[in-house]
């Protein structure tokens, strides 16, 4: 047993050199092709991200009484179902996560050929549908699949059909259209990779930045169902052009390569990854993370409104919190390339729970109006600023602590697992929501309940950072 916990640094260390070998075989790479990564990965997470952030618009027009889809209207009910609504939006976000286990692997191979098959025997009908499958038919069924959910979405007149239109059949669609263009973008970059990451992961603060404000002004002038149709044909003019811009891998080989072949990408995790204790914790904080940080962008229009403003000015409230996130984002990717990647995203995690407590509770428990105001807008720029480390130094840290080969599993599955956690932290903080009797006070367990599933995602990660030294040696910069 002595002589196996041993071994275990020498076997990560050996990884990591193995990692960097592999790397260094690649053809260099022109700007340009990193600048059409850059920019058709940013166009993707807009699409997809930025529309999950701002569900809480909708979400907030379901509610109100003003809107024209659901029948009979949530608003005139005893008690309304703010959970089940809230998991409309948390079932889109966490299927976009969670499919990425199914879906990285179908790429994988149609990337190397697995699939493909010269045997005469097979039948026609067979090798000729084989032959359509490319690595952009993913992306763009699932723009495809995006446009078709909102259409149907639109004829729906009950929470349930929201779910399998707006909720399921969208969010399997942005799943498709998410991974192809996020999961080989980290192999075009090195030096500069978590800066690279944080400017594409910026795409969802710009797309919600953009899409609050437009999505909230549709459903005042034209209505639920027209909005959706509307957004449904945007979705598929803007999404069309990303999805046929799919980077390949690095790690396809240009001709079909053996099932030997060293320098195909690992799709699956094996069990000795798995057993790691830093692939547990950080498949934990994935979870804790993901089920806490979206609690706020969920609530962000209600309690808005709550506090006495419009629902325009919720909306525009959302829109500056994407802002401010895309900010974020960039600004930690940036400081985690020359502070750390590890180190950068324990204190954004800090910074983010210490919000929690310092500034939205503040803001529930304290009597006055205007001070509420103020410390609900202060916690909007401080939360959204520093939660936009973590989606930032995500991607690159796994690289960092996995290895790049393992780059497309382990992301795939611990992105599995927040999907899960998406799921689970909204539609728990909507039965925590009091009654509208209790004013802001009916956020109050929202808020603690954010701030405790932050406060374990951050001890996670600083075991995660522990673990990891300790196998590869201490080092003050990681």
């Amino acid at each position: 047993m002595e002589n196996e916990t041993q071994s275990l640094p020498l076997r990560q260390r050996q990884e990591s050199e193995s990692d960097d070998a592999v790397q260094s075989t690649f053809p260099p790479i022109s700007r340009r092709k990193q600048a059409a990564v850059l920019f058709s990965a940013f166009g993707s997470i807009a699409l997809t991200i930025g529309y999950n952030q701002c569900f809480g618009v909708f979400q907030e027009y379901y509610l109100s009484e003003s809107q024209d889809v659901l029948v009979p209207s949530p608003a005139s009910q005893a008690s309304p179902p703010t959970s089940l609504l809230a998991f409309v939006g948390t079932l889109c976000y966490g299927l976009t996560w969670a499919g990425g286990i199914l879906v990285n692997p179908i790429i994988s191979r149609l990337e190397h050929g697995s699939w493909e098959s010269s045997d005469p025997s097979t039948r026609l009908w067979r090798r000729r549908m084989l032959r359509l499958l490319r690595p952009r038919t993913i992306p763009v069924s699932g723009v495809l699949m995006m446009s078709a959910g909102f259409v149907l979405a639109s004829f729906s007149r009950s929470i349930w059909q929201l779910l399998l239109t707006q909720g399921f059949l969208a969010g399997m669609g942005m799943s498709l259209l998410y991974f192809p263009l996020l999961a080989p973008a980290p192999e075009y970059f090195t030096n500069h990779r978590a800066t690279a990451m944080g400017f594409i992961l910026a795409g969802a603060g710009a797309g919600g930045l953009t899409l609050s404000p437009v999505i909230r002004t549709l459903l005042t002038t034209v209505g639920g169902r027209w909005t959706l149709r509307i957004y449904a044909l945007f979705n598929l003019v803007a999404g069309l052009p990303v999805a046929w811009a799919v980077p390949r891998s690095r790690f396809a080989s240009s001709t079909t390569p053996s099932a030997q072949d060293p320098e195909r990408r690992t799709t699956h995790v094996s069990r000795a990854l798995a057993s790691r204790t830093t692939f547990i914790l950080s498949a934990v904080a994935a979870f804790l993370q993901a089920a806490g940080a979206q609690l706020p962008l969920s609530f962000i229009p209600s309690y808005t409104v709550r506090l006495g403003s419009t629902a325009s000015q919720g909306a525009n409230l959302l829109a500056a919190s994407s802002a401010i996130n895309a900010l974020g984002r960039v600004a930690t990717g940036y400081v985690g390339d020359r502070l750390g990647r590890q180190n950068t995203l324990i204190v954004t995690l800090l910074l983010a729970t210490a919000s929690v407590f310092a500034f939205w509770l503040s803001s529930i428990l304290t009597g006055a109006a205007g001070t509420a105001s103020a410390l609900w807008l202060a916690f909007i720029a401080f939360y959204s600023f520093a939660v936009g480390g973590y989606y930032a130094l995500f991607p690159a840290l796994i690289a960092e602590v996995f290895g790049i080969r393992q780059y497309a599993a382990v992301n795939a599955f611990i992105l599995f697992i927040r999907g899960l956690g998406t799921m689970f932290g909204s539609p728990v903080g909507g039965r925590l929501l009091g009654g509208s009797e209790k004013g802001v006070g009916a956020y109050a367990g929202i808020a603690y309940w954010d701030g405790a599933l932050l406060m374990a995602a951050t001890a996670c990660c600083v075991g995660v950072r522990w673990a990891d030294g300790r196998g590869k040696g201490w080092k003050w910069v990681a």
